[in-house]
């Protein structure tokens, strides 16, 4: 009984120092930075206004009632010493398969369009699929694939002129002892990280698998630019704990993260938009792509 009693309170301890306060309006400005020297465009997309909510209150088994996070503001972002875009001759995404994928999988090259679209202008390669070899450096635990260690293997492969490389795969993952599983997991300096559809659904619903697809390859490469979790905004780069916290989040980037990825890939915002726009109607996301219009013509600015 005492036993359980310290477990309780050491679990209780645990939750009340993660207890999450959502950031004030004021909080939220002092995370974008300042807009005073930009030019009008920069300044209506990186404005909150109206169309950025803030992130919701945390509840049950949520990311943020479970997980401690600090945050990045801007300017903590560029503290960090991102790598930039282009440097080194890194000017390539590489969407990387892994294993074997089912026809009924969410197609590769439409993640690349996607992702072309979404990190505007940066190009996108699609690399043939790479079979790793059962080796006693990636443990497995049943059908589960350790992520940190395929993220190990994989970090040796990234392309000279990669930015990033992204690794897709069906296998289920999951980081290390005491996880169940992960979406996905990326690392902020080394040009690398890895997703799975093993839990999307593809089998009930294609079309939500794909958004669901499309949701976390976006998380990670941004995670992959640099860019921590965000408790600002509700935004693509909240955490999840579950495919409902997932579902629930937007596709689109908060001004601060949207910010962020500007730095380094200088893209003129409705273009971004605008290219997110076509490739969401195409591929029959109408209710998505109405969103982004919106802000493509908020943004478009003209200079005179």
């Amino acid at each position: 009984m005492k036993k359980l009693l310290t477990l309780f309170l050491t679990l209780l301890t645990a939750v009340l120092a993660w207890a999450f306060t959502v950031p004030t309006e004021e909080d939220r400005a002092k995370a974008v930075g300042s807009l005073l020297h930009l030019t009008p465009d920069l300044k209506a997309a990186f404005d909150p206004g109206d169309d950025f909510r803030a992130i919701p209150e945390p509840g049950g088994f949520d990311w943020l009632a479970t997980h401690g996070e600090e945050g990045q503001t801007y300017q903590e972002f560029l503290r960090s010493n991102p790598n930039r875009p282009g440097a080194r001759g890194r000017k390539f995404i590489y969407l990387q398969p892994v294993g074997e994928f089912p026809e009924n999988a969410p197609r590769l090259e439409t993640l690349k369009s996607y992702l072309e679209a979404y990190f505007h202008p940066m190009p996108v390669k699609l690399s043939k699929p790479l079979i790793l070899k059962p080796t006693s450096k990636i443990q497995t635990r049943g059908e589960q694939v350790n992520s940190t260690d395929l993220l190990n293997a994989l970090q040796m492969r990234v392309p000279a002129d990669a930015h990033v490389m992204m690794a897709v795969t069906m296998k289920d993952l999951y980081p290390g002892p005491g996880w169940n599983f992960v979406f996905g997991v990326a690392r902020l300096k080394r040009r690398c990280g890895v997703f799975s559809f093993a839990r999307y659904g593809i089998e009930e619903d294609p079309k939500l698998a794909l958004l669901r697809a499309m949701k976390v390859i976006s998380h990670e490469t941004g995670h992959a630019f640099g860019i921590k979790h965000c408790i600002h905004f509700h935004c693509l780069m909240n955490g999840s704990n579950s495919l409902g916290e997932t579902d629930r989040a937007p596709l689109h980037f908060c001004p601060v993260c949207l910010r962020k990825i500007h730095w380094g890939l200088k893209f003129q915002p409705s273009g971004r938009y605008q290219k997110l726009v076509d490739f969401l109607k195409k591929n029959g996301f109408e209710e998505e792509s109405k969103w982004f219009a919106m802000r493509a013509g908020k943004t478009k600015v003209t200079i005179e």
